[in-house]
């Protein structure tokens, strides 16, 4: 009786988690295992794949093509823009958590106000973006520039520029950040800051030689998610793109000032009709992350926050 009872729980068990297998299955799994297929084929969707081998990888490695070459800009673009946010998110956060994670109604209004613009979606945020960093002389830079005598830019329209204003959006999402760092503040027992204060610690001494040794595991943890973060970075690139009214290459600035990783797999799989070289580019996208998530798992095992047994 008491076999049949764990029998029992066994199998509503696994009633229970069968949507999200079968979820994974169909979702997931087959959708990677198509997109590995059509990486070695060429197809637009409407005729039959026609098999090319490793040819779409080889445009896409080869600079002197232009897929090549719109790959590497793309690449370039979403590591800049990776890297920066990262540093901002880590940095900024930490300080500004640190501004406002005391109690007290006006450091909760605080912290509302600036996590208020992460309630905006990327696309809108970045079609703001238009009246400031536009081409025209009117633009709010563009003034700026002119006030003090320097000829306007066009800041979409400009290889190097555009990934630049894209790193100038992620303050938006600074918030987020905050209120990780907030929680992982206030884990710390505020005994330990008493302490370090009564023997003459300063505020900026208890931040850096406090603060940010005990919340380590949240800094990696923020880390982590930044870097992923950045590495998926679509909407504000396709805003930008349509705020700006980029023509160009692809769809994504002049020059792909705008380009990025994923917003490059999309044009290609859903503008252009090339499915086989938008699942090539997939793949790639999968190595270069799997590559920074070896080196992160490698980085947080050295830091002695994760440990195999």
């Amino acid at each position: 009786m008491k076999n049949s009872g764990l029998a029992k729980r066994e199998r509503m068990g696994w009633v229970f988690v069968s949507p999200w297998i079968v979820g994974f299955l169909l979702l997931t799994l087959v959708p990677l295992l198509v997109s590995l297929y059509m990486a070695f084929h060429e197809w637009d969707m409407f005729s039959d794949p026609v098999f090319v081998g490793l040819d779409n990888f080889k445009k896409l490695l080869n600079t002197a093509t232009i897929e090549g070459q719109t790959f590497f800009a793309a690449l370039s673009n979403t590591l800049i823009y990776t890297v920066c946010t990262a540093v901002i998110n880590i940095v900024l956060g930490i300080a500004i958590a640190w501004a406002v994670a005391r109690s007290g109604v006006l450091n909760t209004v605080m912290r509302s106000v600036i996590y208020l613009p992460c309630m905006v979606i990327g696309v809108a945020f970045s079609m703001m973006m238009g009246p400031i960093f536009g081409s025209s002389d009117y633009a709010f830079v563009n003034q700026i520039l002119h006030a003090v005598g320097l000829p306007p830019q066009e800041w979409l329209f400009t290889h190097g520029q555009g990934v630049w204003v894209m790193v100038f959006m992620s303050f938006w999402g600074i918030g987020g950040a905050m209120i990780v760092f907030v929680a992982g503040i206030k884990t710390v027992d505020q005994s330990v800051y008493d302490a370090a204060s009564i023997d003459g610690a300063s505020n900026f001494k208890l931040l850096t030689k406090i603060c940010v040794p005990m919340i380590s595991p949240v800094i990696v943890y923020q880390t982590i998610m930044s870097l992923i973060f950045g590495m998926q970075v679509f909407d504000i690139a396709v805003g930008l793109s349509s705020a700006g009214g980029t023509g160009g290459s692809f769809g994504m600035g002049i020059d792909n000032s705008l380009a990025t990783l994923v917003f490059y797999l999309y044009n290609k799989g859903f503008r252009d009709f090339e499915m086989g070289m938008a699942s090539a580019i997939g793949w790639l996208i999968f190595l270069i992350t799997s590559v920074v998530s070896v080196g992160l798992f490698a980085f947080v095992r050295k830091t002695g926050y994760f440990k195999m047994d």
